[in-house]
This record gives structure tokens, C-alpha cells and sequence, in this order.
């Protein structure tokens, strides 16, 4: 799962593409790859913007018996490190002390900025557990990137409108990526289009 999508919202809208498969959820938490190993091999396993970055981090060791899909592929978030992410690192510094102040405010701004998740499916009050999960994510996010040698076969899509990614750096990268048209980082036009390659 991505940063700061909540678990329920997100199961609704994986059922509703895929309604007869079964399903496991990992949010991106320190803990979320252990898990994920306990209940492999999947016959898919599925990575989602920062779940993406997680996944090839750790070199997908999880996924080697099955298909494995990158949504919203994220191989450096900021833009310094010149992997195709889009924002700056001092803004993502800023989320993060925003985080701290206002968890409610940070989280449905971004949600609205990017256009993801409706700001009723957020809770007003996050617990001790889920700020520290957003805090993990987004110093992941502020210092993870992936070496080209880690990069292992996966089919990877991206919205040719991602506000977060820039597709054509992330092409140079990724030369089979599937670019969706008019598709942006939101997860369900990408779930709809992975649909169509499996």
C-alpha cells in the first residue's frame, strides 16, 4: 500500500477490481516485508507507490515464485536523487514536521493534492502505532533508493499523469513500464489497467 492510504478505503477499491481473488493487505510499516514473507509465496504480489519502493528494496525475496506487479513505481522518491520522483527532499522534510503538528491536516492535504482518497475516508485521530507506520514511510521515502542491479523483473505501471512520478525518467529506468493514459497516482485506473496484463 502507499503512504497515508487508509487500509479499509484501499481494500474496498482492490475487491471491487478484483472481487473473486483472495487477498492479503500489508501496510508499509517496518514489520510490513516479515509479514509478507510469513504468508508467501502469493501467486501475485502486488507493490503500490511506497509498498513499490519496499518491495524492491528488499529485492522482492517474497515474490520469486509468482507475478509480481509495481503500481506507481517509486525507485527514488525525491527529486535529487534523479530516479523519476518529483518532489523536492526539503518538502518532504516539511510533511514530515507537519505530521508531528497537524496528522489530520498533512494527511487529507496530500490526499487532496494528489487527488487520492476522499477526505471521509481519513480519521480525525491517528493512533501512537499509525503515526509511527506514516513516520517510518516517509523517511523510507526521504532515503531509500533502489540500485539498478536490484531491479527485478515485475510489470510496472504508471499514470502518464502521476503528480509524484515523472514517467519518462522512470522509463529510462523501466523501458517495458506501461504508461496509462490520463491516469495519475491514484491506485484504481492502475489497478483496472494491471487487471488487463495479467
Amino acid at each position: 500500500m502507499g503512504w497515508a492510504i487508509p487500509k479499509p478505503w484501499f481494500n474496498t477499491q482492490v475487491l471491487e477490481v478484483f472481487p473473486d481473488e483472495n487477498h492479503s493487505f500489508f501496510e508499509p510499516s517496518e514489520d510490513a516485508l516479515t509479514k509478507l514473507s510469513k504468508e508467501s509465496p502469493f501467486d501475485i504480489t502486488v507493490g503500490y507507490s511506497l509498498g513499490s519502493l519496499l518491495l524492491l528494496k528488499a529485492n522482492l525475496p517474497q515474490a520469486k515464485t509468482g507475478k509480481v506487479f509495481l503500481l506507481a513505481p517509486i525507485l527514488g522518491f525525491t527529486r535529487e536523487m534523479k530516479l523519476g520522483g518529483k518532489i523536492p527532499l526539503n518538502q518532504l522534510k516539511y510533511t514530515h514536521k507537519l505530521l508531528s503538528q497537524d496528522p489530520f491536516k498533512t494527511v487529507t492535504h496530500f490526499h487532496n493534492l494528489m487527488g487520492l482518497v476522499p477526505t471521509s475516508e481519513v480519521s480525525y485521530f491517528f493512533s501512537s502505532e499509525e503515526l509511527t507506520v506514516l513516520k517510518y514511510g516517509l523517511k523510507i521515502l526521504e532515503e531509500t533508493r533502489v540500485e539498478l542491479t536490484q531491479l527485478p523483473y515485475a510489470t510496472a505501471i504508471c499514470g502518464n499523469l502521476d503528480p509524484l512520478l515523472d514517467a519518462s525518467i522512470l522509463k529510462t529506468f523501466l523501458p517495458k513500464l506501461h504508461l496509462i493514459d490520463n491516469a495519475t497516482h491514484e491506485p484504481v485506473s492502475l489497478l483496472k489497467s494491471m487487471k488487463g496484463l495479467i
